[in-house]
């Protein structure tokens, strides 16, 4: 069999490692001219490394990433610690090896590409149509190269050309925030390992350290759609006066050039994935706020699950409705609990953020550490073992 998937991002990898690994040919295309990522970190929680053992991968993309030490939630602009996880103590009460890494989204996507053989992935290739949804799938691409395949998948991301060949138009849902993010050298104060979100009144600040002494930093605010400041740090600065360090003087630091902006912007679960042989997977399919930190996840689980029924179902179709009907309970679940966590962080009243704050500080101490590790505990299952061994 062979597979063409669209997209050399974290799903279009995964899959294309995946799919290799239950003997299909694959072949990527990907519309950038090189392999290149957003400058913006992920954090990988337990279900994603599962995936990653599944599929061979783990022990690169560990090699490349920093352990999770602790995490907070705070409150009152980062004043307040409402919340404090030590994830040593978590890992040994769940039977875990690891809870979460961190690493640059650049050298997740370059662990990944590494293995691959050099002839997979075909770059400068933007896919602009799909053909022949039920037969043998043609992909056309803007330079005007056309190529047929088994089957076609789509991992191309929120805004997916072959989304929009299964579905048909449609255009993703604001979540009412916006979003800015950035790399910088880690602060002292800030210990390797550390992971903290801190809420305010409609902004939330990010704060996750990733390998190389660095910190990836997110903030989000309230705010109109399509909107930008001349100077996107500076207004960042005024937003966020007054928060507590080290969080402002990441901003500081970080050069005005790689200050990125972008609406949060998901899609309301839908259970149709694809069009005869041709289907979609990771945020294609299943776009998530980053709320709960499981949308990178998920689009690495769906690798395994997606390479699993193709090599067990009886034909590509067949195989692509078994995959939407498996992933689609699980993906859609977070997909809705991360939008609702979403507008509980946004909040913006006074009174409705201390009440906020206070009961994450109660959650904090009487909530059961299982809730915590509702979606990481998960195990996606292995790929076929005659096919593994």
């Amino acid at each position: 069999m062979r597979v063409i998937v669209i997209g050399s991002g974290i799903a279009g990898l995964s899959a294309a490692i995946a799919l290799r690994k239950v003997g299909i040919e694959v072949v990527l295309y990907e519309r950038a001219s090189e392999l290149r990522e957003v400058g913006a970190g992920i954090s990988l929680w337990a279900n994603a490394l599962r995936a990653f053992d599944h599929i061979g991968v783990g022990e690169s993309v560990r090699a490349a990433s920093l352990k999770m030490v602790r995490s907070e939630m705070r409150g009152r602009d980062g004043h307040k610690v409402q919340m404090a996880i030590d994830a040593a103590r978590l890992e040994e009460r769940f039977g875990l090896p690891e809870l979460v890494r961190m690493i640059h989204r650049a050298d997740l996507v370059g662990t990944l590409a590494s293995h691959l053989p050099p002839d997979v992935a075909r770059y400068g290739h933007e896919c602009v149509a799909v053909e022949n949804f039920d037969s043998r799938p043609r992909v056309r691409f803007a330079n005007g190269h056309t190529d047929e395949a088994d089957a076609v998948v789509g991992a191309d991301g929120i805004r997916s050309v072959v989304r929009t060949a299964v579905l048909g138009p449609e255009e993703p849902r604001y979540s009412g925030y916006t979003c800015w993010r950035g790399i910088c050298p880690r602060p002292a104060g800030v210990e390797a390992g550390y992971i903290g979100e801190w809420w305010g009144r409609g902004k939330r600040l990010g704060i996750t350290t990733i390998p190389g002494d660095r910190v990836y930093w997110f903030a989000t605010q309230n705010a109109p759609p399509n909107g930008h400041a001349p100077d996107e740090r500076a207004h960042l600065a005024a937003a966020f006066a007054g928060w507590a360090e080290p969080g402002p003087a990441l901003f500081a630091v970080t050069p005005p050039d790689h200050v990125f902006r972008n609406d949060i912007i998901d899609r309301p679960p839908v259970c149709l994935w694809s069009k005869g042989r041709v289907g979609v997977i990771g945020d294609a399919a299943h776009p998530t706020t980053p709320n709960l930190g499981q949308g990178g996840c998920m689009a690495i689980e769906d690798s395994v699950v997606l390479a699993r029924h193709f090599a067990t179902a009886s034909d590509p179709a067949r195989a692509l409705e078994i995959f939407t009907a498996e992933r689609y309970p699980r993906t859609a679940g977070v997909t809705r609990e991360s939008w609702k966590f979403g507008l509980i962080g946004q909040k913006e009243g006074r009174l409705t953020c201390w009440l906020r704050d206070a009961a994450l500080g109660i959650l904090g101490r009487f909530a059961s550490p299982g809730a915590i590790l509702k979606y990481a505990r998960f195990d996606v299952g292995p790929l076929p073992a005659a096919v593994t061994s």
